[in-house]
C-alpha cells in the first residue's frame, strides 16, 4: 500500500502511514528499507534517506536496487567518492555485473568532466549494454562533445528501442527528441524541426492521458524551444515549475527546473538560466561540474565569462 500511495498518487504522507503500520512486523528487509529511502529522499530527508539505504545494502550488498539507490543518493549529494565507493564494496560482494562498472565511471564523469573516462568506459562496456535505454544517450552525448555528429546518428540508429531513459532514470525520451537533439548540434535546422515536431505529438498524446504531468510538460517545453517557439517553451517551462514545486516533490522539482534553465539556455535568455543552473547547484541534483563543463546541453552558456567562472567555482580539489 506504502509502494502504490508512492507510485500511483503521489501521496507521500499517506505512504508514511503504511510504512509506519509495516515497520514492527518487517525489522529486517531491505525491500522495506529500500522503499523507505526512495519515500524520504522524495520528500527531501536526505539524511533519513541516506541512514535506511545504507541499512538495506548492509542487510543484502547484493541487492541491485537497493546499492543503485544508495550510490544515487550519494550522486544527489555531490558525494561522489562516496557513491564510487558503494559501487566499490557491491563489487567486492560479488555484484559483478557490466552496468555497476559503468555507472561508477560515469560517476568519476560527473565529478571531473574528463571526457576521457566516458570514451573509456563505453569502450569497455558490450556495445549492446543499453540497460533501460539508458547508454545509449550516452553515447550520443560523448559523440556530439566530439563533433562527430554521423557517429552519434548511428549510435541512435544502432539501438533497436524506441525511448531511452536518461541520468535520473524516471522519465522516456522518445527516438525523435534524441533524432532532434543530433540535428540540432549538426546544424541540420530542417530535419532538427521535423523531428521535434514528431516528438512534440508524442509527448502531448502523453500529457493527453496524463495531464498537468510536470515531467511531461517540462520535456514538452524543452521541444519547443528546439522548435523556436520562445514564447510557449517559456510558458510551458514555468507551468511546470509552478506544477512541481520543492515541498511537493524534492527529487522531480529540481529535474523540472533543470528543464526550464534549458530552455532559457536554448532561447537564448541567459542570465535567467544563469540564475536557476546557480539556485540548482545548491540543491541535491545531477547537476554537476562534469556535466557543466562539457554536456553540450549547455554549450550556449560557454561564451559567457560569467557562466564559465560559475562552473570553475565546482571543479574539484585534487
Amino acid at each position: 500500500m506504502a509502494d502504490f500511495y508512492f507510485r500511483c498518487r503521489r501521496d507521500y504522507d499517506r505512504a508514511d502511514e503504511e510504512l509506519a503500520l509495516a515497520k514492527p512486523g518487517l525489522p529486517n528487509s531491505t525491500a522495506f528499507l529500500t522503499l523507505s529511502g526512495y519515500i524520504d529522499r522524495r520528500q527531501g530527508r536526505w539524511e533519513a534517506a541516506e541512514h535506511d539505504l545504507r541499512r538495506a545494502v548492509e542487510l543484502d550488498p547484493r541487492s541491485i536496487n537497493a546499492v543503485n539507490l544508495l550510490v544515487d543518493t550519494y550522486v544527489l549529494l555531490r558525494q561522489f567518492d562516496q557513491a564510487m565507493a558503494g559501487y566499490d564494496r557491491a563489487i567486492a560482494a560479488g555484484l559483478e555485473i557490466p552496468i555497476i562498472h559503468l555507472r561508477r565511471e560515469l560517476i568519476r564523469f560527473a565529478k571531473t568532466g574528463e571526457v576521457t573516462i566516458l570514451r573509456q568506459a563505453l569502450a569497455e562496456a558490450p556495445p549492446t549494454l543499453d540497460v533501460g535505454g539508458g547508454e545509449t544517450p550516452l553515447r550520443i552525448m560523448l559523440a556530439i562533445i566530439d563533433r562527430d555528429y554521423k557517429r552519434a546518428a548511428r549510435e541512435l540508429t544502432a539501438s533497436p528501442r524506441d525511448n531511452f531513459q536518461e541520468v535520473d532514470f524516471s522519465f522516456y525520451y522518445p527516438r525523435a527528441w534524441y533524432e532532434g537533439i543530433v540535428a540540432r548540434a549538426a546544424g541540420n535546422q530542417v530535419q532538427a524541426h521535423e523531428k521535434f515536431a514528431t516528438a512534440r505529438q508524442i509527448f502531448q498524446q502523453r500529457l493527453t492521458i496524463k495531464p498537468n504531468d510536470a515531467r511531461t510538460l517540462s520535456v514538452l517545453a524543452q521541444v519547443d524551444a528546439g522548435l523556436g517557439e520562445k514564447e510557449r517553451a517559456i510558458g510551458e517551462g514555468r507551468q511546470a515549475v509552478d506544477l512541481m514545486p520543492f515541498k511537493r516533490d524534492a527529487y522531480d522539482s529540481v529535474l523540472v527546473k533543470q528543464g526550464l534553465a534549458q530552455v532559457y539556455t536554448w532561447t537564448g535568455e541567459l542570465d535567467q538560466a544563469l540564475k536557476i543552473l546557480q539556485e540548482l547547484m545548491k540543491q541535491p541534483g545531477y547537476l554537476s561540474y562534469g556535466y557543466l563543463r562539457v554536456d553540450p546541453a549547455w554549450e550556449p552558456l560557454r561564451s559567457d565569462p560569467r557562466f564559465n567562472q560559475f562552473v570553475e567555482s565546482f571543479k574539484p580539489k585534487l
